[in-house]
């Protein structure tokens, strides 16, 4: 017969061990555990359908991409060229996918190469593009993105590979087109306004996800959520070759600002939702400009005299009002 002694007094006092609760496996939350383990490892990586891990989500939701801004503002920082933009009212945001809250669009800044054989910073089945734009959104509840950039579930980079296209791509265009006027360093110039979804290709499902670091030239390291959809932007020769004519600090052409590839170190990478065909990890070039999938905002849709008159095609006609009002 074994004896049990009474816990000593010492061992009463002793601080008890925390029970690590691990989310259950399906759940967002899951996804947002491993972000204690994998969150500080380097970026960018190479993504690929082949040892990802397959994960489902519910669909991701744009709100008020068709909205059009205020402003829109072009800056060559002298490393990147940098668009923000500012709305009267509510700014675009999204819900739902692997986020538990609303994230709004904060900004959008671009990498390329020396040539059309480099420039993206993730890589994809091992392979380079010309170029990536990179779309950061942060957690609505830290009111910024400085804030934000403070905590594990704070920011989520969302970025676009950039292909070579024979023909120019339209969404492009209207950035590009403001180049000429922010040749040098630290610049800055007005373009547009058009509506976010002019330029973003907006999807709900197909894309990859995996935590890791961002490292600022200031010395900082923050955690982020990287996303890469397999849908894609393109350009042409000469859109690309425009990233290029621009100019550093030191007055000298900026031929690439893209940073190496690095180790994946066996981390998670999650393939969320996987719909169309698998034979390539990124989607072939479309022909026919997708439709926008954004949704006006609950906050626009109860008070449709905040949108602005570009949006007037968005407002009831008087014929519809009058047999709204007669149901």
């Amino acid at each position: 017969m074994q004896i049990v002694l009474p816990p000593t007094e010492e061992e009463e006092q002793a601080p008890k061990e925390d029970v690590k609760y691990i989310p259950p496996y399906g759940s967002r939350e899951w996804i947002h555990y491993w972000s204690e383990f994998e969150g500080d490892l380097p970026t960018p990586i190479d993504v690929s359908i082949t040892g990802s891990l397959v994960y489902w989500c519910p669909e991701l939701k744009w709100y008020n991409f068709d909205v059009y801004p205020h402003k829109v503002k072009l800056t060559n920082t002298g490393f990147t060229v940098l668009l923000g933009a500012k709305w009267r009212t509510e700014r675009p945001y999204l819900e739902g996918g692997p986020f538990l809250e609303k994230h709004v669009l904060s900004q959008i800044h671009f990498h390329w190469g020396s040539d059309m054989m480099e420039g993206s910073e993730n890589t994809v089945d091992k392979r380079s593009y010309p170029g990536e734009m990179q779309v950061t959104f942060f957690r609505a509840e830290y009111m910024t993105q400085e804030e934000a950039f403070k905590h594990p579930d704070g920011v989520v980079m969302v970025c676009y590979v950039i292909k070579y296209g024979v023909n120019s791509d339209d969404r492009l265009a209207w950035i590009i087109e403001g180049f000429p006027r922010i040749q040098e360093a630290k610049t800055s110039t007005r373009i547009g306004p058009l509506p976010m979804s002019h330029l973003l290709p907006m999807f709900y499902e197909d894309y990859f996800l995996y935590w890791g670091s961002l490292k600022t030239m200031k010395g900082d390291n923050y955690v982020l959520r990287w996303l890469v959809p397999r849908t894609t932007l393109f350009a042409s020769f000469d859109q690309m070759k425009e990233f290029r004519k621009l100019w550093d600090p030191w007055d000298e052409p900026n031929l690439k600002n893209f940073r190496p590839i690095q180790d994946g170190e066996d981390r998670h990478v999650f393939f969320i939702n996987p719909h169309w065909n698998q034979y390539n990890s990124l989607l072939p070039i479309s022909r026919i400009p997708e439709p926008s999938i954004s949704d006006l905002s609950p906050a626009y849709k109860n008070n449709l005299w905040m949108l602005p008159p570009q949006n007037a095609y968005m407002l009831p006609k008087p014929e519809e009002e009058e047999l709204e009002n007669t149901n």
